[in-house]
């Protein structure tokens, strides 16, 4: 196998995505570490002002390294560092759930590199609940002993160097929420979800029932070091209005040698896992409290006394009136400082604009608002699509989870986000100031991209939650993603398509944005995807689109997927349920003027190879534009059958499938959103009816349409891996650097298998050799597409779930 030396960077976001927890050395004030939701371990530099990250040579198939649940530092050895990650494998839910382990990983080079031991229990740092803490603590006394507080088997012991691991049975409760152990080396308080049921499938849906039943107690203490938990007094559980779960749940906690403090959270009226969605998982989480305990000479601790900060800041929402403490928020992150005696910060996690960060030097007596929206406190934002003007002109500030001053210097605080992270300064004077934090972070999950032929885009990048972004320099952030002309930004596109023939006119699905700013649906560019408008939806066509098309206008909700024609005057919508495209939702569009932004829809109709009509099925299909002929648009369904419009998108033919190992393809799902399975089809720039296809097992294969009328027409194609070589996606670039993109062959990329060999490839000759373009250290987590750029020869794009949109060049 060849190999060629490239070098990879991001095109940066930064920030993006879930930061769920900060982990400070408690005696080397250079280490700081954060963990992320998707997207690994990171440690701060602060030379620098960026966050490396320590987790990139995970790879597709064990991309579960990349889900850290919690950290765990050394107080005598600073170079210590223990993760325990984990995630759900592909597929069934149900079925990962009762397979799926976790990992615990240990480096003594503050992350250079890791032993991983394999754990017997299931682990998911995208849980609901991510954002609790600390859950992994070391015995401050048995220095070789650590706690792990799991979400789903209840609280472990783990010996320092990960050989034993012993479940503390004497807790009987399987889900924790964080572990604290005290100076004293014996006496450990563990928060817990106060669910005694064993894990089952009524987790993963709220019911009646749930609503009306109430948490168990959820605060227990142990002064033998396990041996035996007894209840810590808390405020009574009651039956809150609205909430799938009612009761208290202990969040976080902070100890200042004094007093040990814990904020409480209860299930809000929204949650897909009311079990375990205590944290911010639903963004409506309420009832929230803060407690301060104690502790006598006797080391017992104390009944609480409630802290909770009670000023009065309008959200936008009234109080809950079951009693006149459930605020329509909870709180998370707590922390102090042993510099400051008394100083202590805590914050809200709250459905509203902006949450609030309180300060007090009392230890909770009163306090102050430090930070609330834009309306109090000074906060900037260094990243551009952060800023006001393209957030609804409100504070982007959310999923508030973990909050930590700095144990060394007590005027810097440090807070999480749904989007990266804020650091504060001067955080006990008046003068006090916040700015995000981010440059370096790179989590959030690019789903596709596209390197557009000609003008000022290189990328376009289509991204979970923030939309899309259109990168002019691959080195430097785009001043917002996909937006209106108000600067309201689209979120969470699925994919995008442009002309081969007018490529400045693009389209792309989008969803509307969380606060109702915009729309979900269709938007158009003609400027190479920089600026973007709606088109309206097509109401009228019949009573399921309609119902499609009112979901789809709600918040967050998924669009489907599009096709254009070259000459921008037909396009195909596939309406999804979901993440799903079914035939029964896909409609075309028509416009006689390439510059007008009024399309004509119709259902179109689909006809099986019998000619029967399935246009209202549930069959699964995904479908594209031809490059060069506008008529002419090809479907790819489930179980590897093809179709083929030459009207415009109006109507759909099965044709035959003679494709070498046909058989073999017949297992393959292509009715989503996303490419399932690890599978990608691209079509073939410049070239009419030819698609290459990764399909995972089944390796790469070039497919061609055989003619230009439906009647004659049939797919055929070859695979261009030998066999037992497999590739999950494909991108197709520039063949040299005196090619000409559309016209001539392509350099195609893979990631896939070569040779038993997993990683990114390059071939110049259509598959029949290989050069391999990373090493072990260079992997990138979970890959969701791969792109050739079509202008320089040798660059390629990696859209990953993991790392954010990388790009690699030849050395």
């Amino acid at each position: 196998m060849n190999k060629l030396k490239y070098t990879y960077k991001n095109c940066p976001v930064p920030g993006g995505g879930y930061v769920t927890g900060f982990m400070f050395h408690p005696t080397d004030e250079n280490i700081l570490y954060i963990r992320t939701d998707i997207g690994g371990t990171y440690k701060y530099d602060r030379k620098s002002n960026l966050w490396h990250c320590l987790n990139e040579d995970a790879g597709l198939f064990d991309r579960s390294l990349t889900y850290p649940a919690a950290l765990c530092l050394d107080e005598a050895d600073p170079d210590y560092l223990a993760i325990i990650s984990g995630c759900f494998s592909y597929g069934n839910y149900l079925e990962s759930m009762k397979s799926d382990k976790g990992t615990l990983s240990i480096s003594k080079n503050q992350g250079e590199s890791f032993k991983n031991i394999p754990l017997p229990f299931l682990v998911h740092g995208n849980f609901p609940g991510r954002g609790s803490g600390y859950c992994f603590v070391q015995n401050p006394v048995k220095k070789d002993t650590l706690y792990y507080a799991s979400k789903t088997d209840g609280l472990y012991k783990i010996s320092i160097d990960g050989e034993s691991l012993e479940k503390l049975l004497s807790l009987d409760q399987d889900y924790t929420t964080f572990v604290f152990a005290a100076p004293d080396g014996k006496t450990i308080i563990v928060g817990t979800a106060g669910v005694l049921e064993p894990w089952n499938e009524r987790c993963i849906v709220a019911s009646e029932a749930t609503k009306a039943k109430l948490r168990a107690h959820s605060l227990f203490i142990s002064y033998d070091e396990g041996k035996s938990f007894e209840k810590v007094s808390m405020p009574e559980n009651h039956i809150m209005d609205n909430s799938v779960f009612s009761g208290y749940v202990p969040l976080r906690y902070a100890y200042d040698g004094k007093y040990f403090y814990v904020t409480l959270s209860q299930t809000g009226e929204y949650a897909y896992w009311p079990d375990l969605s205590y944290s911010c998982d639903t963004g409506c989480s309420r009832g929230g409290r803060v407690l301060r305990y104690s502790f006598d000479e006797a080391g017992r601790i104390s009944d609480y006394t409630d802290i909770t900060p009670t000023t009065a800041i309008d959200f936008g929402g009234e109080p809950y009136t079951n009693n006149d403490r459930d605020f329509d928020y909870v709180f998370g992150g707590i922390s102090t400082c042993p510099k400051y005696p008394g100083l202590l910060t805590t914050a809200t996690l709250s459905k509203h604009s902006g949450d609030i960060i309180y300060i007090s030097k009392d230890y909770g007596d009163s306090w102050e608002i430090a930070l609330f929206n834009l309306e109090i406190g000074n906060i900037s934002f260094e990243t551009s699509y952060m800023r006001p003007e393209f957030n609804g002109n409100v504070s982007l500030i959310h999923w508030l989870s973990d909050l930590k001053i700095n144990p060394h210097d007590p005027d810097e605080v440090w807070f999480t986000t749904g989007t990266g992270v804020f650091r504060g300064i001067n955080f006990t004077k008046y003068d006090r100031s916040f700015k995000d934090c981010s440059k370096g972070i790179e989590e959030t999950v690019h789903l596709n991209c596209y390197s557009p032929i000609e003008g000022p885009v290189k990328v376009l990048d289509i991204i979970g939650d923030l939309g899309g972004f259109a990168f002019t320099d691959l080195d430097k952030p785009c001043e917002n993603s996909f937006a209106d002309a108000e600067g309201n930004r689209y979120i969470t596109c699925q994919n995008a398509d442009y002309s081969d023939i007018h490529p400045a006119t693009v389209i792309a699905t989008a969803r509307g944005n969380w606060r109702g700013k915009t729309k979900g649906g269709l938007i158009l560019s003609k400027d190479y995807g920089l600026t973007w408008d709606r088109l309206p939806l097509p109401y009228g066509i019949n009573a399921y689109l309609d119902g499609r098309f009112t979901e789809i206008e709600k918040p967050n909700v998924n669009a489907g997927f599009v096709a254009l024609s070259p000459d921008t005057k037909n396009i195909v919508f596939e309406v999804s349920e979901g993440s799903t495209l079914y035939a029964k939702g896909i409609i075309t569009g028509h416009r006689d003027d390439p510059d007008s932004n009024s399309f004509t829809f119709e259902k179109t109709r689909i006809y099986d190879i019998d000619k029967n009509d399935i246009s209202d099925s549930e069959l699964g299909i995904k479908v594209f534009s031809d490059r060069l002929l506008s008529d002419t648009f090809y479907g790819f369904a489930d179980g590897f059958r093809a179709f083929v419009s030459t009207d415009c998108g109006k109507s759909f033919y099965e044709i035959e499938v003679n494709t070498q190992d046909c058989d073999s393809l017949k297992n393959l799902s292509f009715g989503y959103i996303e490419n399932a399975e690890n599978t990608e089809i691209r079509p073939e720039n410049g070239k009419s009816g030819v698609f290459y296809a990764a399909l995972n097992q089944a390796g790469l294969f070039k497919l061609r349409f055989s003619s230009s009328d439906s009647a004659g027409m049939c797919l055929s194609g070859e695979r261009l891996t030998k066999a037992g070589d497999e590739a999950y996606y494909v991108g197709l670039g520039i063949l040299s650097e005196t090619s000409d993109y559309l016209r001539d062959n392509k350099a195609v990329y893979i990631c896939g298998t070569i040779d038993n060999y997993y990683g990114f490839f390059q071939s110049l000759d259509d598959g029949k050799t290989w050069t391999l373009l990373n090493d072990k250290k260079h992997q990138f987590g979970d890959i969701r597409s791969i792109e050739g750029d079509s202008r320089t020869f040798g660059r390629f794009f990696i859209a990953s779930g993991s790392f954010g949109l990388k790009y690699g060049e030849p050395c």
